[in-house]
């Protein structure tokens, strides 16, 4: 790929700076540039064709910080807790809805020619029918959901008008390697590892479709790859293993790869007591037919290297 110009919001996060480094590997001769609100990852210090910018995009301007011409926008920052406080209602609003409008805007004036966005499984929330299709997405009833849908809806305007080709990433439940503390998974691994007899747990019946980090930065360059190249406004893409799988069953693995023998417990109640929170599970046709990806990653595979990375 001939000196294409990839911009990655939130290139310092833990999705984006495993994408940053895909997009490195995947095209050596294009211009990488990542930017964040903290400083440079050090994974990211031998990638010869990436540069990175420390910013924070609501606060900046962002023409002025960010390289005049861009081809490919590829949006990953933002705020992706679930089942936020009613304090944090209106602070994830802006950090998701407000900031994918500012970096549109920059998009447009850098004239990109594809923006890819970051968006969520939770567009489905309430939904008690799985697999998900993208065409069958009703209004959410969870916030993280709302300011995703909202996006989207943003960027699919902005794509009918001509501004860019976008294309939306509804990802199921990501972890891997780099994944924040507060996540379920690396939660599991600390408790399963924690001194004492047993580990207790929430709803073990809770399903979610688990996919690895790798998976989902392999699916932003497959699409860097092929949607520029193709002939198309706007598409909504699912993006993990098609199964749902039961925080009962992560636990069982996650214990026979750490080899624990410690007592585990289970609640008896289902999620977190919202409406919203169903069972997870992800169609993968579109995706399958517009990009020819699908997840390579097993689930223990993906638990083992999760695990090594917290040792």
């Amino acid at each position: 790929m001939d000196q294409v110009r990839i911009l990655v919001t939130g290139a310092s996060g833990f999705i984006g700076s495993k994408v940053a480094e895909a997009l490195s590997g995947k095209f050596p001769d294009a211009v990488i540039v990542g930017t964040g609100r903290r400083k440079r990852p050090s994974s990211q210090a031998s990638l010869s064709n990436y540069e990175y910018i420390e910013c924070n995009l609501l606060d900046s301007v962002l023409q002025k910080v960010l390289p005049d011409e861009i081809d490919v926008v590829i949006h990953l920052a933002g705020d992706r807790r679930t089942f936020v406080k009613q304090d944090d209602l209106t602070p994830q609003t802006v950090s998701n809805v407000l900031m994918t409008s500012k970096v549109a805007d920059y998009a447009g004036t850098a004239k990109a020619k594809l923006f890819l966005y970051s968006s969520s499984v939770y567009v489905y929330s309430g939904n008690p029918d799985i697999p998900f299709i993208e065409n069958t997405v009703e209004l959410p009833g969870e916030n993280l959901g709302a300011t995703k849908l909202a996006s989207e809806a943003l960027l699919k305007a902005r794509a009918v008008t001509g501004q860019f080709k976008a294309a939306s990433f509804r990802m199921g439940t990501v972890y891997g390697p780099r994944s924040g503390d507060t996540q379920f998974i690396p939660q599991a691994i600390m408790k399963l590892k924690s001194p004492g007899p047993t580990a207790k747990f929430g709803a073990g019946d809770v399903k979610r479709d688990f996919v690895f980090v790798d998976d989902v930065a392999n699916a932003f360059a497959a699409a860097v790859d092929i949607l520029l190249k193709k002939d198309f406004t706007y598409e909504a893409l699912n993006v993990g293993t098609g199964k749902a799988v039961s925080i009962r069953e992560v636990v069982s693995v996650l214990a026979e790869e750490l080899g624990t023998e410690k007592k585990i417990e289970f609640s008896i109640s289902s999620g977190t007591g919202s409406k919203a929170d169903t069972d997870h599970q992800l169609d993968l046709a579109r995706i399958h037919s517009v990009l020819g990806w699908q997840s390579e990653y097993s689930l223990t595979d993906g638990l083992r290297q999760t695990i090594i990375s917290f040792s």
